[in-house]
């Protein structure tokens, strides 16, 4: 059954780069610096006189953004002044980029297979990536708030800042950083696909190196603009909404003040639920620009939409037109998320689901492959007394090569590797908010302890536990000597389990009698009175294999 209504979401990505220096000046780009208004000078305040002197790293960074995304770079571009007025822009306007950016015309393929989306996958189009500047911050303090922090860059003594009033108070040490945006064409189609083309925008711009991205600092800030169309009533011509016939097309709403993924998610879909809520009153609406609530879980009115021709666009004279691409000179680009995610399913044997989780981040993408490689060696290292669960006995892991483990153990490993690296070791490390940036780890430890699993040397639960431990120590330890000096090692000789089972077999005879009747259930309970006896040290597969014989 078709919908009767369409929503129609383009959407506006900014980015800090994190160069050396602001855009047009030599002040430290730090926008975070604890002391407000200590990264300034005379061309970032504006002050008379003062001339705008462009970034070349910072333009390097946008042609490289711009190449990622697929997009057709300028042979000529300029900067461009946008006028409006407001107390984070000292000069009353804005230095950005109006009708000849440095790149247009790309796109973003998503994979939204298993999202819950009505379509598995999507082609997002980029309408054009420019460069502009940052503004100052604000910090306002609401009326009766009495004393506003120092870090919220106040200066005076607590009386002057006392009272009933409303402070806005302005730290410039922001104005000025170099601001990358990403306008895309008008086909997102859904609060879960604009939140994955965000994500994605994210993990491309980390693997360039080019911006750390985090929303919650404001490295990275998304806004979206919203329209819901009657279906059949428009259609798109190149990025360009047009009503069919005498359609009246209904007003686009941006919504800004959004701080994570998942308010992106949730603010468009209350904005295309709000807006055809109002279609079947038969009612209309403004353009406007509304802010996304986290509180009220709702987007609220902030003001009637401005046009371009309100912002008075005009060439920037103190700026001479430029080519992006002479000035970046050859692009080579790194290896990018789409790439590497195909390339770890096909290399390693990873799932689609791990390979998407290890290659978000270009650090956990690192960590894994040298996981990976490192588990492979300490295979052929390793001796193997007892063949791991699920396998049949055959040639030892050890007296084979490499690449003879790769290709008969590919998918077995990678399911192991996997699983360890995308559960327990993410959520272990999530519990104690250490970052992968900062992991203490080695990779060459940590895939020590999963030979040590993989041979039967330690058992899950053990391997859990040495997991915790090194996670907790502070400094990298040795999996093997954490098992031999806690004594986590799996029981696997026949002869000391054999004792083991034996007093089991003695101290339940009503379950031994029930299972030799036929109640094959009762084994399991059997083989976990095994495991409690040797508090979870002994091989299960052989402590089932004992049990069997023994109740013959």
């Amino acid at each position: 059954m078709k919908t009767k209504y369409t929503a129609i979401i383009g959407m506006e990505i900014h980015v800090e780069l994190k160069t050396k220096s602001k855009m047009f000046c030599a002040c430290k780009n730090d926008p975070d610096h604890g002391s407000p208004n200590t990264n300034i000078c005379p061309v970032c305040l504006a002050h008379p006189g003062t001339l705008p002197v462009p970034n070349a790293g910072a333009i390097c960074d946008i042609v490289k953004i711009a190449t990622a995304l697929g997009c057709k770079i300028a042979t000529e571009s300029k900067f461009d002044r946008k006028h409006y007025f407001y107390p984070d822009l000292p000069k009353a306007y804005q230095i950005s980029q109006f009708d000849e950016p440095v790149g247009e015309h790309g796109k973003i393929e998503l994979n939204l297979i298993g999202t819950k989306n009505h379509r598995d996958s999507a082609i997002i189009g980029i309408t054009r990536v420019h460069m502009e500047e940052d503004t100052a911050k604000l910090t306002h303090a609401p009326a009766g708030v009495g004393v506003i922090p120092v870090q919220a860059g106040i200066q005076g003594s607590p009386e002057q800042v006392r009272g009933d009033k409303t402070f806005s108070f302005v730290d410039f040490n922001r104005a000025g950083v170099p601001l990358v945006e990403i306008v895309s064409d008008p086909d997102v189609q859904s609060g879960i696909e604009a939140k994955a083309y965000c994500q994605e925008l994210q993990t491309i711009f980390r693997y360039l190196g080019v911006s750390n991205a985090d929303m919650e600092k404001g490295q990275m800030r998304c806004e979206a603009n919203i329209s819901v169309q009657e279906t059949g009533k428009f259609v798109d011509e190149d990025g360009v909404i047009k009503p069919i016939g005498d359609y009246k097309l209904n007003n686009k709403v941006e919504v800004k003040n959004i701080n994570s993924f998942r308010a992106v998610e949730k603010a468009i879909d209350f904005e295309i639920k709000r807006q055809t809520e109002i279609i079947e009153k038969d009612e209309t609406w403004p353009q406007q620009t509304r802010g996304w609530s986290d509180d009220k879980g709702e987007t609220v009115m902030q003001r009637i939409k401005e046009t371009s021709a309100d912002y008075r666009y005009f060439p920037e004279p103190d700026i001479p037109p430029f080519n992006p691409q002479k000035i970046a000179g050859d692009i080579v680009l790194p290896e990018l998320p789409t790439q590497k995610r195909a390339r770890f399913h096909t290399e390693y044997g990873f799932s689609y689901a791990d390979s998407a989780i290890l290659a978000t981040d270009p650090y956990w993408a690192a960590y894994a492959e040298d996981v990976y490689s490192d588990l492979v060696e300490w295979l052929h290292s390793l001796p193997v007394s007892v063949p791991p669960s699920g396998t049949t006995p055959g040639k030892p892991e050890n007296k084979k090569t490499t690449s003879e483990i790769l290709d008969n153990k590919k998918s077995a490993l990678a399911k192991l590797t996997g699983n360890w690296l995308t559960s327990k070791l993410m959520g272990a490390m999530a519990e104690r908010k250490i970052d992968i940036r900062i992991l203490k780890l080695s990779p060459e430890n940590f895939s020590e302890l999963l030979a040590l699993f993989y041979t039967n040397r330690v058992n899950s639960t053990n391997a859990t536990k040495i997991l915790n431990e090194m996670l907790d120590a502070n400094t990298d330890i040795d999996p093997t000597h954490i098992m031999e000096e806690k004594g986590y090692g799996q029981m696997s000789d026949e002869g000391a389990l054999g004792a083991v089972v034996d007093e089991v077999i003695k101290s339940y005879p009503e379950q031994v009698s029930k299972f030799k009747a036929g109640k094959e259930p009762l084994l399991q309970f059997l083989k976990g009175m095994v495991m409690k006896t040797t508090e979870g040290n002994a091989d299960p597969v052989v402590a089932e294999k004992l049990l069997r014989e023994k109740m013959k």
